[in-house]
C-alpha cells in the first residue's frame, strides 16, 4: 500500500511540474485566445436593460388605483372616487368647483350628478386616471364615451385626442354615431368629416346597408339631401329610390319578413302615406327632394304614383315649372343659363353622377329628360369632356338652337379603404356654350386620382325662373345678384 501511494505521488509531481512548465511557456498565448475569457468580457460589457416604474406610473398606481393619500371623495354613477385635488384641478370643471366661491371648496365629499348616458364608469376611470398620467392610449370603440366625459370635465387636450381618433376612423360602422356625438358635444372637425363621408357615400354605397340607413334620423337625412355637395349616383330620382328604402327599413317590423318591392306593391295606405299620422314623422326628407327633377322620365313618374308616398299637390308646382321651361325652349326664348350666382345654382341644379371602376375610355349619358339636349360625357385617363350630341334622326324631342348654354360643376373623388376622401378635384362652376355636335373639355384629371373614381356632376340646362315672377321668365336674364362665367 505504501509503495502504491508513493508511485501516485511521484506521478502527480511529474504531471504538476509538466503543467507548470507548459503554462509558464505559453501563458500569454492561452490568455489571448481563451474562449471562456472572451465570453466573460462580452458579458461584462453588455448593458442589462430593465424597465423601471416611471414617476407617472408610480403616481397613477399609488394615488389613483390604490387611492393613497386621498383628500377628496367624488361620488359619481354610484361609485366613490377617492381622488386628490392637486391632480383633478387640472380640469377646469373641478378647478372652478374648488374655488372659494363654491360651497364644495371646503368639503371632503362631493356629489356630481351625471345624466349623459354616454358617460360610463369605464370612461370615468379612463378620464380621471388620465389626470395622473403623462400619456394615454385610447381605443376607437371607447372614443365617444371618452369624448363625453372629457367634455364634462372640460379637458381640451383629451377632446383633441378624441377628435383625431374619430376623424381617422370614420367609416360606415362609426359615421352616424360620430356625427351625432360631434353635434352633441360641439366638435366641428368631426362633424365635418362625418358629413363629408355621408355626402360621398350615401347614394353610392350606404343605401346597400339597411342597418346603416336605420341609424339615419329624418333630420340628418334632410341635411344630406339639401346639401349641394351630395354625390348623387345616376340621377336625382335615385335619391327618391334611396329614401323609399330608408322608409322601408324604419317601418319594417322585426317579426315580418318581406321584400321591399312586395312591401310597396301591397301597401295598405289609401291616401299618400306621408300625410298619414304614421307617415308625418318621415315626411321632411321627402319634402326636401327637388321635385321638378323627379319628373324627367316616364318610368320614374310611374313609380312615384305607384308607391303613393308623396301627395300629388307636392308635385303641382314642379309640373308647372317644367312645362313653362319646355314652352320657353320651344319658342326659342331660352338657350340655357348665361349667368347664375353660386347659391342659385346649388339650389336649382340637376345632380347626377357615376362610378368608374377602372381607367380607360368611358362614354355615357344620364337617362333623364334634358329639354331637348342629348348630353354625352366621355372620360379617358387624362380628361373629362361633355358633348352636345345632335342627331338628325332621333325619337326624342330635340332642341334646335344653334348654341345652348349649360352650367356645370364637376367633382372627381377617390376614396381610401374606409371610403374616406383620399383626393378630390373640383372644376368650380363652368359655363359651356355648346353648338350642335360640339364637344368641350371640362377637366384635365389630376395624377393623384385613383380608381374606382366617383364623378359627381351638377348641371343647369335652363334659365331658372325668378321666384316672384314665375310667369315672366324673360326678366330672369339679368338677375340682381349674378356670377359672371366665361366660356370654357
Amino acid at each position: 500500500m505504501g509503495v502504491y501511494a508513493s508511485r501516485i505521488a511521484s506521478v502527480s509531481n511529474i504531471a504538476v511540474n509538466s503543467v507548470y512548465r507548459t503554462r509558464k511557456r505559453k501563458c500569454i498565448e492561452e490568455d489571448e485566445f481563451d474562449p471562456d475569457s472572451e465570453f466573460i468580457d462580452r458579458t461584462l460589457q453588455t448593458p442589462k436593460k430593465r424597465k423601471l416604474l416611471t414617476t407617472a406610473q408610480y403616481i397613477y398606481k399609488t394615488l389613483f388605483q390604490e387611492e393613497k393619500g386621498s383628500d377628496v371623495t367624488v361620488l359619481m354613477l354610484g361609485k366613490a372616487w377617492r381622488l386628490h385635488k392637486v391632480y383633478i384641478t387640472q380640469s377646469p370643471y373641478f378647478a372652478s368647483m374648488f374655488s372659494g366661491s363654491w360651497r364644495e371648496a371646503n368639503e371632503k365629499v362631493i356629489s356630481v350628478e351625471i345624466t349623459d348616458p354616454n358617460i360610463t364608469l369605464d370612461s370615468l376611470g379612463t378620464v380621471l386616471g388620465s389626470l395622473y398620467l403623462d400619456e394615454l392610449s385610447l381605443e376607437p370603440r371607447d372614443v365617444i364615451s371618452i369624448l363625453a366625459t372629457a367634455t364634462l370635465f372640460q379637458l381640451q387636450s383629451l377632446i383633441d385626442q378624441c377628435t383625431e381618433i374619430m376623424v381617422e376612423t370614420t367609416n360606415i360602422k362609426t359615421v352616424v354615431a360620430y356625427h351625432n356625438a360631434a353635434a352633441c358635444y360641439g366638435v366641428p372637425a368631426v362633424k365635418r368629416a362625418a358629413k363629408r363621408w355621408l355626402e360621398v357615400n350615401l347614394l353610392g354605397y350606404g343605401w346597400l346597408h339597411p342597418e346603416f340607413l336605420n341609424e339615419i334620423t329624418p333630420d340628418l337625412m334632410v341635411e344630406l339631401i339639401i346639401s349641394p355637395d351630395l354625390v348623387v349616383m345616376q340621377t336625382e330620382f335615385c335619391i327618391y329610390m334611396m329614401l323609399r328604402i330608408w322608409l322601408f327599413v324604419h317601418l319594417q317590423k322585426k317579426e315580418e319578413v318581406v321584400q321591399i318591392e312586395e312591401f310597396y306593391k301591397n301597401h295598405t295606405w289609401s291616401e299618400p302615406f306621408l300625410i298619414t299620422e304614421e307617415g308625418r314623422a318621415y315626411a321632411a326628407p321627402f319634402k326636401s327632394l327637388r321635385m321638378k327633377h323627379l319628373l324627367l322620365h316616364h318610368q320614374d313618374v310611374k313609380i312615384l304614383y305607384g308607391d303613393n308616398l308623396i301627395p300629388p299637390e307636392w308635385l303641382n308646382t314642379a309640373y308647372k315649372e317644367q312645362w313653362h321651361h319646355l314652352l320657353r325652349i320651344d319658342s326659342n326664348k331660352d338657350c340655357g343659363p348665361r349667368q347664375m350666382s353660386e347659391e342659385e345654382f346649388s339650389r336649382e341644379c340637376f345632380r347626377c353622377g357615376r362610378c368608374v371602376e377602372k381607367g380607360g375610355e368611358h362614354i355615357w349619358r344620364w337617362t333623364a329628360f334634358h329639354f331637348g339636349l342629348d348630353l354625352v360625357a366621355s372620360l379617358d385617363t387624362t380628361t373629362l369632356r361633355l358633348k352636345r350630341n345632335h342627331r338628325i334622326e332621333t325619337e326624342h324631342i330635340q332642341s334646335n338652337h344653334a348654341k345652348h348654354n349649360v352650367i356645370v360643376k364637376v367633382s372627381l373623388v377617390s376614396l381610401d379603404e374606409q371610403r374616406q376622401v383620399k383626393h378630390i378635384q373640383n372644376s368650380g362652376m363652368l359655363r359651356l356654350s355648346l353648338h350642335k355636335n360640339e364637344e368641350k373639355l371640362v377637366m384635365s384629371l389630376d395624377k393623384q386620382l385613383t380608381y374606382p373614381l366617383y364623378i359627381s356632376v351638377n348641371m343647369q340646362v335652363v334659365t331658372p325662373f325668378a321666384p316672384t315672377e314665375e310667369l315672366k321668365p324673360q326678366q330672369q336674364e339679368e338677375p340682381e345678384t349674378v356670377l359672371i362665367l366665361s366660356d370654357t
